[in-house]
Parts: C-alpha cells; structure tokens; sequence
C-alpha cells in the first residue's frame, strides 16, 4: 500500500459547504475507506434528524457555537451540550440526533465517520427520549 498525502486545511471554517438539508451544510476535508472528516455547519434552529449508522462511529468535535446532541441507546438516553472544544462519541447502533438550539447564532462541528467504508445514515426515530427537532422521525 503506497503513502497517503498529507492533507492541511488552514481554516476549517472557510471551506466549501454543500447543502445536506435546510439549514445544515457540510463540508468534507478528508475521505478515505477509514473515514471521512467534515465539517457541519448548523443555522439557529435547524440540525441533523434523528437517525443512526449501523456500522459506524460518529466522532463529533465542538469548533464554534453550542449545538445539543440527544442520543438513545442500549446503555442509555441523554443530552449532550457539545461546545467549542469538547467531545463525543456515537458509536454504531446509537440514534443520535444534532440540533443547534441558538436563535441567533450559527454552529460549526467537526465530524470523523469512521471507518467510512460502509457508511449508511438510517432515519429511525427515538423510541423514548423526546426529539428536540420537529423534522425528526416520530414513531
């Protein structure tokens, strides 16, 4: 197997975004068969619908504003306030759901997927944690 390139992004928030949904744009930096590194851009009151990834890790890291991450999983149900800086971890079977609870400000995170190869994002609503987002799947 041959070296991968080094790859540097000066300011992560100054990159291309695509749409992924009203309100939600991202921007990948990095993508291989391991993983695939992105930033989500959220605008106040939008998010990321409930869902989960059957075989994946969603590595998420705070870079500006606050954003609520709710999850429900075989270990529990909770809330997390992810700010610049802090961390969490979703990994695979968990339904997670990302939503910016700020009416003024946008918020950025960095997500990893990992491994990327794989990757699937199946809506599935929660079945006793309370969604945050509107546009979330109900059961």
């Amino acid at each position: 197997m041959g070296q991968k390139r080094v790859i540097t992004v000066e300011d992560i928030l100054n990159i291309a975004f695509d749409e992924i949904r009203p309100g939600c744009k991202k921007g990948v930096m990095q993508e291989d068969a391991s993983s695939q590194t992105g930033v989500i851009r959220v605008q106040p009151g939008s998010g990321v619908p409930t869902h989960l990834h059957s075989r994946v890790h969603d590595l998420f890291i705070g870079v500006r504003g606050e954003l609520e991450i709710r999850y429900e999983g075989p270990h529990g149900n909770g809330l997390f306030m992810l700010k610049p800086g802090a961390f969490c971890s979703v990994p695979p079977g968990v339904r997670h759901e990302v939503s910016n609870p700020s009416m003024t400000d946008e918020a950025f995170f960095l997500l990893v997927h990992a491994s990327y190869e794989g990757f699937d994002n199946v809506p599935a609503p929660f079945r006793t944690t309370e969604n945050a987002l509107s546009f979330s799947p109900r059961t």
